[in-house]
């Protein structure tokens, strides 16, 4: 119970340490994050762990394993600073937090995190549109990404675009027709005001592309593959880039605003943690000791359930960056989790 309550204690509270011979010995095997900070206070690099001490320990033996990078790093840094969390989970995305606020040096991967853009569905629009954005997403619209190698990306949306001939213009609908309509490439709402069924149609098309539907990727497999068989390879190579898109997407069908879930694994040094999930985000973390039942961490979580589920804004791309890195840890570690859902009606 004393260590528990000092545990509690120390999450809200950083710790700093002076790197000297031997320091890493006194650190606690505590899971957290830890910031390498040079002589002058800046933030050198941030990092995650489930056991702070050994983790860090690392980076000041069998140091020959070391990349340049790495040593350049070690050798700049003059103090480090942890940060507790009550599961492996809180760190992950504590340490996204603090690395998108710092921009760290040696933290390259989520340095030019803003550059990386979305597929957007303007379903905020009577007759929605795909846009390919970097901006924070539009309330009322879906989206799907982000995507960190976008050479492929540009193509992908233009072949959906061609494929179910969605509109390419972008806000109110236009007076007239453009070239696209012309070239019947384009439903034109425009123009063809009894379409709306026809488009709609298509748009639900559109999103179980994006989704990864399986019966939509087996559409798409099987109009590659006779493509394929008729030597027609232009064509199977736009079905191949729609089949890919959708491939990209499955795991954020899985991750954003679909979850309501109290997630619940066991670790033998620190109990029971539970792990509340609304609307794909992490909103709480119970522990127990001891689980003698579930009834009352279920209990605490229902309750926290119904009091967030209706008053989450739609999420900026910081906070879909999260729920995807929700989605990639319980993917990872499915087998380990007992998943309870909180709102029966959506599966998890």
């Amino acid at each position: 119970m004393v260590e528990w309550l000092i545990d509690c204690m120390q999450r809200g509270i950083p710790m700093k340490y002076d790197i000297t011979p031997g320091f890493y010995l006194t650190l606690p095997e505590k899971c957290g994050v830890y910031l390498y900070r040079d002589k002058d206070e800046h933030i050198l690099y941030i990092g995650k762990a489930k056991n702070l001490k050994k983790r860090i320990s690392t980076y000041f033996y069998n140091n020959k394993q070391h990349t340049s990078k790495t040593k350049r790093m070690i050798h700049a840094a003059c103090s480090v600073e942890l940060r507790f969390t009550a599961s492996e989970l809180e760190a992950l995305l504590l340490e996204a937090r603090l690395i998108r606020h710092y921009l760290p040096l040696y933290n390259r991967a989520l340095r030019n995190y803003k550059a990386y853009p979305f597929i957007v569905l303007r379903t905020d629009q009577l007759y929605p549109y795909l846009e390919i954005s970097r901006d924070t997403v539009i309330p009322g619209a879906l989206y799907f990404g982000p995507y960190r190698k976008v050479h492929w990306l540009y193509p992908a949306v233009d072949a959906l675009n061609s494929w179910l001939k969605l509109r390419r213009c972008e806000g109110a609908l236009p007076s007239q027709s453009c070239l696209y309509a012309d070239m019947r490439q384009c439903i034109a709402p425009c123009i063809h005001s009894s379409s709306y069924t026809r488009y709609n149609a298509n748009v639900q098309k559109a999103i179980k592309v994006l989704e990864c539907n399986p019966d939509m990727r087996a559409e798409l497999e099987r109009r590659r593959d006779e493509s394929a068989a008729e030597l027609r390879f232009e064509d199977a190579q736009q079905w191949q880039k729609l089949i890919n898109l959708a491939q990209y997407n499955g795991q954020i069908k899985r991750s954003v605003a679909r979850h309501h879930a109290l997630v619940i694994s066991a670790d033998p040094e620190i109990g029971y943690i539970g792990l509340v999930i609304v609307h794909g985000r992490l909103i709480a973390t119970l522990k127990e000791e001891h689980m003698v039942n579930t009834h009352a961490m279920l209990q605490q979580a229902y309750t926290l359930y119904e009091q967030v589920k209706g008053t989450l804004h739609a999420p900026t791309i910081e906070e879909v960056d999260e729920m995807l890195i929700i989605a990639s840890w319980l993917e990872y570690h499915t087998d380990k989790l007992t998943v309870y859902p909180l709102d029966t009606s959506v599966s998890v």
